[in-house]
């Protein structure tokens, strides 16, 4: 999936409820964090792909600004970081799995 931008896909998409991304968002951050995730490439790379996904979305239920789709690496990271932390500050819980 690399260079597909799924913004455009998740324009397609139909409402998800915030509380069932709250759900995914703590759920994924576990895997990435603890699960045996973390030790295989391929695995970790479709469990950050999908973080990036939910983290999109709820960005949009939220109303904060995001720019994952265009970065990458380190620079993805730290937006990573500044979205998650704007987040919080609106209200959802991303820790706590």
């Amino acid at each position: 999936m690399q260079g597909v931008d799924v913004t455009v896909r998740m324009d397609e998409l139909p409402p998800v409820p915030i509380e069932q991304l709250a759900y995914d968002l703590r759920r994924l951050d576990h895997q990435r964090r603890n699960g045996p995730m973390r030790y295989s490439e391929k695995c970790l790379a479709a469990v950050m792909r999908a973080y990036d996904i939910r983290l999109q979305l709820a960005c949009r239920c939220l109303g904060v600004p995001e720019h994952l789709q265009p970065l990458t690496g380190v620079d993805r990271e730290i937006e990573r970081l500044r979205v998650e932390d704007r987040l919080e500050a609106a209200g959802l819980a991303l820790r706590g799995l």
